[in-house]
């Protein structure tokens, strides 16, 4: 965003501090939207288990060789279990990686929640400015 200054200020200004708004917003829609497409892929017990999980964790996939039913119950257990856990870890991953990119090296926290209201928040505080300045501007 440019500097502006308040005593010198020009509709102009409103105008150009509205379209690089409407870009931030065009930009963080793009984000949200590849968020949703971030996999992660894990394995556990040599690749005995599989386990891959969307950008939030959750299980979309698991997959068992045929050779882990050597393997006890508990041993199953823990091989799935760690495959689970590396593909959150790589989903964690490729979020952050993600948002670093898009948002310049800065990692916000990964609450997609968490990171929308911040975003309302930010409109917010940006619309209540611009309402301001418009109001000073016509005095």
């Amino acid at each position: 965003m440019h500097d502006f200054d308040p005593g010198n200020f020009q509709i102009e200004d409103l105008e150009r501090m509205a379209r690089e708004g409407e870009a931030a917003i065009d930009r963080l829609s793009g984000v949200f939207a590849e968020l949703d497409t971030v996999t992660g892929e894990g394995e556990g017990a040599g690749g005995l288990a599989r386990a891959v999980v969307d950008g939030t964790g959750r299980i979309k996939e698991i997959s068992l060789e045929p050779r882990i039913m050597r393997m006890d119950s508990a041993g199953i257990a823990e091989a799935v279990t760690e495959a689970v856990r590396t593909a959150q870890e790589d989903a964690a991953k490729r979020n952050e990686e993600l948002l670093a990119t898009v948002m310049g090296g800065e990692t916000p926290s990964l609450d997609p929640a968490r990171i929308r209201e911040q975003f309302a928040e930010i409109n917010d505080s940006f619309t209540e400015s611009l309402d301001d300045l418009t109001r000073r501007h016509r005095m």
